[in-house]
């Protein structure tokens, strides 16, 4: 150890850090997403059951999946700059379960349905696809900048939860305006729409976060 050597001289050199409240962190992604929600209603329309006060099951269950899956991992991530014993959560992993309803029952109805003519909204699915994915990339935006001021230990990770929490919260958004109604159609476009989500995030979010 150095002869000059100072607790003292350590301790003046110390400066006052603003804590991280993760619900502050939660508040510019939520802004975000009803931004975009407000923007696609009135450039494209509000859904026509939601605009006569009667929303279909579909939309409640989509809805209700959507914003269940982008909270949960949203908070995970946001809980990922401030790495400390014992702060680990897993309720992301039950959300990502619970988003994995349309995608199984798509399935089982296709099987059950091997004989019939199912065809998939191909026109209007890659512009849901495409909507969402634009609505992704904005939410992600202050997540990132989020992880930036903290120190979160698992880079890898956290692009896979930030590409989830924003491709789950740009798909709510835009599910506002979304005329879909078939199962199929949703798990293809919507499932499609956050997975791609994931990977970006995994691609990209781990070089912009490193310390």
């Amino acid at each position: 150890m150095h002869n000059n050597f100072s607790i003292d001289d350590l301790v003046n050199d110390l400066t006052p850090v603003k804590p991280m409240n993760i619900n502050r962190g939660l508040l510019l992604p939520a802004i975000m997403v009803v931004a975009f929600a407000t923007l696609f209603v009135t450039q494209l329309g509000l859904r026509a059951d939601l605009a006569a006060g009667i929303p279909s099951m579909v939309t409640l269950m989509r809805g209700g999946v959507l914003i269940l899956l982008g909270l949960a991992t949203a908070h995970a991530v946001l809980r990922m700059a401030q790495p400390s014993v014992g702060n680990g959560s897993q309720g992301w992993a039950w959300a990502v379960g619970a988003a994995l309803l349309f995608p199984l029952s798509a399935l089982i109805i296709t099987i059950s349905n091997i004989s019939s003519d199912m065809p998939v909204n191909v026109n209007n699915g890659w512009y849901c696809f495409k909507m969402c994915l634009s609505a992704s990339a904005a939410t992600a935006i202050p997540m990132i900048l989020w992880l930036r001021k903290g120190a979160p230990t698992s880079l890898e990770r956290a692009g896979w939860l930030t590409g989830l929490a924003a491709g789950g919260l740009g798909a709510f958004a835009y599910s506002f305006h979304c005329p879909f109604t078939s199962v199929i159609d949703i798990s293809v476009w919507y499932s499609g729409a956050i997975g791609t989500s994931a990977i970006i995030g995994r691609l990209v979010v781990p070089h912009l976060i490193r310390w």
